[in-house]
């Protein structure tokens, strides 16, 4: 469980747009946006919400710090939206929520690079959780973007880009061919979920071999067990991403 006091202290200097079609629910969830982060604009449809982020880009020379939108909404729904936010803004941290009965979107989101969902009803604990691993990922990825040669990872690892060459606490970790593809396809799609056609696709090319998705999984066990499962987190049925 993560502490209300943990969030507000990465949250309070963010800003974010939060689009909701449901007013009851919007302003329900924006009393408790309102007391962790520094400024949230809302706005009922996909429509809306992309004209707010238009607008707050214009007048602050700046993008939000974080979006949260509903899946299905009247004008534009969220997976329309998220797709036309990442034409203006590659990097934008999006937050999905959805209903149970709308997991249909999910590989879609996941491929265009949603990497945090919220299901509704909101479990207190759980946004606190989400909204924590998204502003930490946001001062993590700040971080890194200065030193772009070198990335810290969790556990104490880290991950020279320019000779590909992993370390733990600064000593060197060797590398198979097929685990150098997977560290590299990692840190190319940063915070984001790398899908299990995404990785099959990328060993293949190198290493054409592999028969099918079912040849992943021995590979990507026995990197996990090198590089620690606390570093690369497993999303069940989807992928795997990164943990900074």
């Amino acid at each position: 469980m993560v502490d209300y006091a943990e969030v507000f202290n990465l949250t309070k200097k963010f800003t974010i747009l939060y689009i909701e079609d449901n007013v009851s629910f919007l302003q329900e969830t924006n009393e408790i946006f309102e007391d962790l982060f520094f400024r949230v604009d809302t706005a009922v449809n996909g429509k809306e919400g992309l004209e707010k982020y238009l607008s707050y880009f214009q007048t602050n020379l700046k993008h939000y710090d974080i979006v949260i939108t509903d899946i299905k909404m009247p004008r534009m729904g969220g997976v329309e939206l998220s797709k036309e936010i990442y034409k203006i803004n590659k990097n934008q941290a999006i937050i999905v929520v959805s209903a149970h009965n709308e997991a249909e979107y999910l590989f879609e989101l996941v491929n265009i690079g949603i990497e945090q969902f919220l299901i509704k009803p909101l479990d207190y604990n759980t946004l606190l959780k989400v909204l924590y691993n998204t502003s930490k990922n946001l001062l993590t990825s700040s971080k890194n973007d200065i030193d772009t040669g070198k990335i810290e990872l969790k556990g104490g690892f880290s991950w020279e880009k320019e000779s590909s060459l992993l370390f733990f606490n600064g000593e060197n970790i060797k590398l198979t061919k097929n685990e150098t593809l997977l560290m590299q396809l990692f840190v190319k799609n940063r915070y984001k979920i790398s899908t299990l056609e995404e990785i099959f696709n990328v060993l293949w090319s190198n290493n054409p071999h592999l028969a099918s998705n079912e040849t992943l999984k021995p590979i990507i066990s026995r990197f996990r067990k090198k590089i620690s499962e606390q570093t690369i987190e497993n999303v069940y049925g989807v992928g795997y991403r990164l943990l900074f």
